[in-house]
């Protein structure tokens, strides 16, 4: 029983080389807030936090591995768009960045928009700048004096405030959601590990040679089947009260997402369920068939041994 959602290390992961996942997200180095290109391509933002250069190259790639993996996979396979913010910041700031992003990027980067910094020194050096993108880098970039200037590619309802746009964004919201959802994911895997191991341990099991052996044999995988099937509706309520925490009115794009995550993974429990009573209906079934077998041989044994004790 396979069971996939949240593909990546996770927001509570840690590691050794370097920040977890969940100590990247905090300072917003970069952001997947569900906002969509007017193509519908996911969009992956860099804010204007003058902190991009705390982040390490292993680190780096560990939190876009992570914010590339948040949308669904069909909007991931259409590829990226970029929003790179850096008004407050130096022309060197956006460079560093272009220059990680062409490194690495786990993902087809459809367009690159930067917002140049916006003092009158840094302008001039922009300009100078501009004319080697097209040919330095890869991947399409796009330099924009103002934020108006994205809304030839995106819709205002899909930009966050700080772009001017209209997208209600709560980071901590997100990441609280993002924990719970990959909690839940999680749980999910280990039931699902349990079940597997239950099943490949039983399907071939020795079923005794006598009633007694045979009866005690399915008594005791009769309470593992009760306690994995209790496992397995502990489940489903914790998921239907995420799913109750997460639905709220007017919900924005990326909490939609959360929740369509959610009721695929209990979409996904409810099949595995299914299949695990299928399974134990099947295989008690045989156990049953065996013990009444075996008792039906002891009981034979039995009366000839009687009938052969009449005769004598």
């Amino acid at each position: 029983m396979h069971v996939s959602e949240a593909e990546c290390d996770g927001c509570g992961s840690d590691s050794e080389d370097g920040r977890s996942v969940g100590e990247l997200l905090l300072p917003q180095y970069a952001l997947a807030t569900g906002g969509l290109a007017k193509d519908h391509r996911p969009l992956i933002t860099f804010p204007d936090h003058n902190n991009f250069h705390l982040l390490t190259a292993a680190e780096y790639r560990r939190l876009l591995l992570y914010l590339t993996s948040v949308p669904s996979i069909l909007e991931a396979e259409m590829g990226f768009h970029i929003i790179i913010d850096r008004r407050k910041d130096r022309w060197n700031s956006v460079k560093a960045v272009l220059l990680r992003i062409s490194e690495f990027f786990p993902g087809i980067i459809h367009a690159v928009y930067v917002l140049r910094p916006a003092s009158f020194l840094q302008k001039a050096l922009s300009e100078v700048s501009n004319k080697l993108f097209k040919e330095e880098f890869r991947f399409r970039v796009l330099v924009c004096s103002s934020v108006e200037e994205l809304y030839e590619h995106f819709d205002r309802s899909q930009l966050t405030a700080d772009l001017g746009g209209e997208l209600q964004y709560s980071h901590s919201e997100w990441i609280q959601q993002r924990i719970a959802l990959e909690k839940f994911s999680t749980l999910m895997k280990e039931i699902s590990s349990k079940l597997d191991d239950f099943m490949h341990e039983i399907v071939d099991c020795d079923m005794g040679n006598d009633p007694t052996q045979t009866k005690e044999l399915l008594d005791c995988q009769e309470s593992r089947y009760k306690s994995l099937k209790s496992e397995l509706s502990s489940a489903t309520t914790q998921g239907e009260e995420l799913l109750t925490q997460m639905r709220k009115p007017n919900l924005t794009y990326n909490i939609i997402s959360h929740v369509a995550a959610v009721e695929r993974l209990l979409v996904q429990l409810e099949e595995t369920e299914k299949q695990f009573d299928n399974f134990w209906q099947k295989h008690s079934m045989k156990l049953n068939h065996w013990l009444m077998f075996r008792t039906f041989l002891l009981n034979f044994k039995q009366m000839q041994v009687k009938l052969h004790l009449l005769l004598e």
